[in-house]
């Protein structure tokens, strides 16, 4: 371990007490068989590929270590698209949960040329170029809206830093009006959040559901082109079903507003456990960038990947699986894999490769958004510690209100400013 994180690790920090290890954001994954926090590494002598029940009760086998989770991203005798595989194994009833990523046709139930011709419909808008003029533009709201919050008060970083983020990422990327961008993050949340087969989750997804149809809406009278309104355009010229548009547009509010919804308070969390990290990210340091990398490391947003089924009977780190059996890869685990990261929940920006997490997948379903997740994490982080280069969290750990399954997220992140930066 370098000097440099040895003391981006630890050190005296105000607030809560810590034990000598950091914390992870995320204390641990909510699905049966992730649920025991002391066992979010997987052991380093267990197996690669460990059956796992999921939500809905899909039994299912889990890749936990990096080398068997990038395998299953990119073995081609897996799918995504249950279409090709007929019945599913681990199933308690014959029928696919109710799962958007799952039953809903978009890039992440979709392989081979299905998939390409999707993915290269919103490929030129997520461009290294085009990446940058989105990031440039949810940064300068970033800066407003941190110029806005009070100094020597408390805030909540979820309410008042968080949610206004998704706010300007959802006019960026999905060109709604700010009347309508509240509500898309919060239908958003909720039919992520909600359980299965309540009167809750048939509102949610009611509301998700008119959130689609407002993204439609903005598309087809766009000022400027957007991912939306390029697949609206497609949907025009026949190269998108009804179902693959409003699948396609299902997606985008999700991966775009769930995400950053996720990780940016888990994303602070994590740095206000550091405090060196934090006075770094502040500084403006070289090595912010991979600093970033580390703490997206340790807060996927997604805690597993999608669910992809074996086309046919084949043998996967030593394991015989049927055709139509599930597997997913523990992404939190597989980041936490001491023999691809040594010390894991260190933050040592002197990692060989630091962006080679699996937080934004592996393979041909590698996050799309990836380039502006980062930049975006990267921006708040260096200008929420800017601005407030006192902040300090309230809560304790045990204090701290996770909910959600596959995404993780805190319902709030209260912390005091204390005196702000004279800039």
């Amino acid at each position: 371990m370098s000097s440099t994180t040895a003391a981006l690790d630890h050190g005296g920090a105000p607030g809560p007490a810590r034990g000598d290890a950091p914390r992870l954001a995320c204390p641990a994954l909510h699905e049966s068989g992730f649920s025991v926090p002391d066992a979010r590494h997987a052991p380093p002598h267990g197996p690669r590929l460990r059956p796992v029940t999921l939500g809905g009760g899909l039994r299912a086998w889990a890749a936990e270590d990096a080398a068997t989770a990038r395998a299953v991203l990119s073995d081609p005798r897996l799918t995504n698209d249950v279409r090709e595989v007929g019945p599913v194994q681990g199933f308690p009833a014959l029928h696919y949960p109710d799962d958007f990523f799952a039953r809903t046709p978009q890039l992440l139930a979709a392989s081979g040329a299905r998939h390409r011709r999707m993915r290269s419909l919103l490929t030129p808008y997520f461009t290294a170029a085009a990446t940058a003029h989105s990031a440039a533009r949810i940064g300068e709201s970033t800066s407003e809206l941190l110029r806005a919050l009070p100094a020597h008060e408390r805030i909540d970083i979820v309410a008042d830093l968080a949610l206004p983020i998704a706010d300007a990422a959802a006019g960026e990327v999905l060109g709604l009006p700010p009347h309508q961008r509240r509500a898309a993050v919060r239908a958003v949340i909720d039919a992520g959040t909600t359980g299965p087969g309540t009167p809750r989750e048939t509102a949610a997804q009611r509301a998700f559901t008119r959130s689609v149809l407002h993204v439609v809406g903005a598309a087809r009278g766009a000022t400027r082109p957007t991912p939306a309104s390029a697949l609206l355009r497609a949907h025009a010229d026949g190269l998108l079903t009804n179902e693959e548009l409003t699948g396609m547009v299902g997606m985008l509010l999700v991966g775009t507003l769930d995400s950053l919804t996720t990780v940016v308070p888990a994303a602070v969390l994590t740095a206000l456990d550091r405090p060196r990290l934090r006075d770094a990210l502040r500084r403006g340091e070289d090595t912010t960038v991979p600093l970033t990398e580390e703490i997206l490391r340790l807060n996927p947003a997604f805690q597993y990947g999608s669910w992809r089924f074996t086309r046919e009977d084949c043998r996967i780190a030593g394991v015989d699986l049927p055709r139509g059996s599930v597997v997913v890869a523990a992404l939190l685990r597989a980041n936490l894999d001491a023999a691809a990261w040594p010390r894991p929940l260190s933050v040592d920006p002197g990692r060989p490769n630091p962006a080679g997490h699996l937080t934004f997948g592996h393979g041909p379903h590698y996050c799309l958004g990836a380039g502006l997740g980062r930049r975006v994490v990267h921006s708040v982080l260096t200008r929420l510690f800017a601005r407030f280069p006192a902040i300090s969290p309230v809560l304790r750990a045990d204090e701290l209100d996770w909910h959600g399954e596959c995404l993780r997220r805190l319902r709030r992140l209260p912390v005091d400013t204390g005196a702000a930066a004279r800039t």
